[in-house]
């Protein structure tokens, strides 16, 4: 049975992700969507029964996305960290973040889920080594920097 297109985009290519409505395609891997919640637990004096629990800071690591290169998907992400690291540069205070929309899919590409990352920056681009004596995928990986998506 051949596997069209679709199928193989499906199952090469299981996150879909969009700042702003700038598409950036869909990307194979996504590493660091968690949070930490960070709980202090506060020692009391002649308290031998419980310790409190006071909130702490909410924490949420960087989200790295890798996938194999095309030339489509690599010329909107160069765009999109081109208008980034422009604004950067003309913004005195820094230029405000947008939302981002990481969206799961299954191996059939319907959706399953979705995080919307408020007040993304991208923090790193890393492309691929290049190497012409290897049979290697050229790869390329985008760092997220976010406030949340809780």
């Amino acid at each position: 049975m051949a596997m069209t297109m679709k199928t193989m985009l499906a199952l090469t290519t299981r996150f879909h992700v969009s700042v702003d409505g700038v598409d950036l395609g869909g990307w194979a891997r996504c590493k660091g969507l968690a949070v930490k919640f960070n709980p202090h637990k506060v020692k009391e004096g002649g308290n031998y029964l419980y310790q409190p629990v006071l909130p702490g800071n909410i924490d949420y690591p960087e989200v790295t996305l890798e996938r194999a290169m095309d030339k489509a998907s690599a010329a909107m992400v160069q765009a999109w960290l081109r208008n980034r690291a422009q604004a950067w540069v003309q913004s005195m205070i820094g230029a405000p973040g947008g939302t981002a929309r990481i969206t799961l899919f299954d191996a059939h590409a319907k959706e399953v889920t979705s995080w919307h990352l408020r007040n993304v920056y991208p923090s790193s681009w890393k492309g691929p080594d290049l190497d012409a004596t290897s049979l290697g995928v050229a790869m390329e990986s985008l760092t997220l920097v976010h406030e949340g998506f809780l």
